[in-house]
Parts: C-alpha cells; sequence; structure tokens
C-alpha cells in the first residue's frame, strides 16, 4: 500500500479506535493529533505541504473547540457537513480559473478535453454535496457510535468513489489529440 494513501486513512482509523474506548470529544482530539502528524510525514515524503489536509486539521480545531466550549457534540458531527459544502464551493470557484482547479492540480496526469473538466467539475461537486447530505442524515438518525463507523468507513469509500468518477470521465473525454502529439 502506498504510504501516501496510509496516512490519508490513519486519522480516521484512530479516530475510531479511540471513541471505541472514550468519549468523542477524546477521539476528535486524537485525530487531529494523527492528522496532524500525517501531514507533516505527508511533507517530510513529497516536500510539500497537502492543502486538503490542512484544511480538514484546521476545521476539525475549530469544531472540536466550538464543541468543548458550547458542551455540543454537534459541532464535531457537523463537520463533514460542513467540509463537504466547503469543498463543493472551492470547487465551483475553481471552475472559474483557467486553467481551472482540478485541471491545474492533476492536468499533469490527466489529459482531457476541456469539457471533460467541467464535466469533472460538476462530478465532485455533486458527490461532495451528496456526502455532505449523507452525514446530515446519519447523525440526525443515528447514534455517535453509528455515525463515528459510518463516518470511518465513509472515507476509504468515498476515496474510491472519486477515483472511480474520475476514471470514467477521463475514459470519456480523453484528449487523443494531445497523445497523438507526443507519440509524434
Amino acid at each position: 500500500m502506498d504510504r501516501r494513501l496510509l496516512l490519508e486513512f490513519l486519522p480516521g482509523l484512530v479516530f475510531l479506535a479511540i471513541n471505541a474506548v472514550s468519549t468523542l470529544y477524546v477521539a476528535t482530539a486524537a485525530a487531529i493529533l494523527a492528522a496532524i502528524v500525517a501531514v507533516l510525514l505527508r511533507y517530510r515524503i513529497d516536500g510539500q505541504l497537502p492543502f486538503l489536509a490542512i484544511s480538514t486539521v484546521l476545521l476539525s480545531v475549530v469544531m472540536l473547540g466550538a464543541g468543548l466550549v458550547q458542551d455540543d457534540e454537534r459541532f464535531i458531527k457537523i463537520k463533514p457537513t460542513i467540509g463537504g459544502v466547503s469543498f463543493a464551493l472551492i470547487l465551483t470557484a475553481g471552475m472559474l480559473a483557467r486553467p481551472s482547479m482540478l485541471q491545474r492540480s492533476m492536468g499533469y496526469k490527466l489529459e482531457m478535453i476541456p469539457t471533460g473538466w467541467t464535466v469533472l467539475h460538476f462530478a465532485w461537486i455533486g458527490l461532495a454535496l451528496t456526502l455532505a447530505g449523507a452525514n446530515e442524515l446519519v447523525w440526525r438518525n443515528t447514534s455517535t457510535d453509528l455515525w463515528v463507523t459510518y463516518n470511518v468507513a465513509s472515507g476509504p469509500v468515498t476515496f474510491g468513489i472519486y477515483f472511480a468518477i474520475t476514471y470514467a470521465v477521463a475514459w470519456w473525454y480523453w484528449d487523443e489529440d494531445e497523445d497523438e502529439e507526443q507519440a509524434a
């Protein structure tokens, strides 16, 4: 398994393990510490800080702080909702840039026609909003322990869905002219 992928899942696994033996607040704090360690290790591996991971850590710290101050675990439970909606808004704004945000971040690996990048943005925005809605349904209608399990288990599944969507869009909108230019 790729070390980067393992580091992506480390905070979730710590969250699940600590929640099994302690409180949601302690589990969230432990997951934040694990996420900070993961970000630092990613920096050591890649030589750059991963923006999305840092954003997640900052959002987690704010929501944990609000939850502790208000003594209300709902702040922790809505973090994935806020994160998903924020990601969708960032992707929407990123569509306006040229090249688009996704094209800038993945264009070195994916050579798609411009329509493909637009389709990919809309697909990712739709998935981010769907996941935010799913989080709302789960945390409002289940126990905290079931929500924790859902939250951790949905991480790898979400990663797989984003990958599958990206693969499908790239397959349909691959820039064959670019391939021919590189072959010549």
